[in-house]
């Protein structure tokens, strides 16, 4: 498949549909890697969500092609940390959420979300931009990784008991 052109913008409460349609391919992805952590997705919960992301003024960024088709989108927001005695101060633009459209894959759909809200981390003054990524999905390691971002911590887990 050709790269699509596509363009970024901020996603309105229009967009809804379109964005519960990508959340539902990364949340399907993450109940099928850690079904002890991950609910299944679910359609009108995860809408709900975005609607409300969307009302409290959350960065959410669509990219669509030419024709109107969403391939994708990026959810983030602003921290800021004041100093304290153990962290100097800082802000950071945290992406909690990019998903890319199982079809638009590796056609540069997600660099082009990245690049934007680099764009506005810049604005903002932000010293980083920040996300997690679980050890499941190696494939968004190396998205990660193609865009600049290395690890700074990890999160060691360990399960207690057992589970079904």
């Amino acid at each position: 498949m050709p790269n699509p052109k596509c363009r970024v913008r901020d996603a309105t409460s229009d967009d809804a549909d379109a964005l519960t349609n990508l959340a539902i391919q990364v949340q399907t992805l993450h109940a099928e890697g850690r079904p002890d952590l991950f609910r299944p997705a679910h359609e009108g919960a995860l809408r709900d969500f975005l609607i409300d992301r969307l009302a409290a003024g959350v960065t959410v960024l669509i990219a669509e092609a030419d024709d109107g088709r969403a391939l994708g989108y990026l959810l983030a927001d602003a921290a800021s940390r004041p100093e304290s005695p153990f962290l100097c101060p800082h802000t950071s633009l945290y992406v909690h959420h990019i998903a890319v459209d199982q079809d638009a894959r590796r056609q540069h759909v997600g660099a082009l979300l990245m690049a934007e809200i680099l764009d506005r981390a810049q604005q903002a003054s932000a010293d980083t931009i920040r996300l997690d990524s679980w050890s499941l999905n190696e494939e968004a390691h190396r998205f990660f990784e193609a865009q600049g971002f290395a690890a700074s911590r990890v999160i060691f887990e360990r399960l207690i008991g057992t589970t079904g």
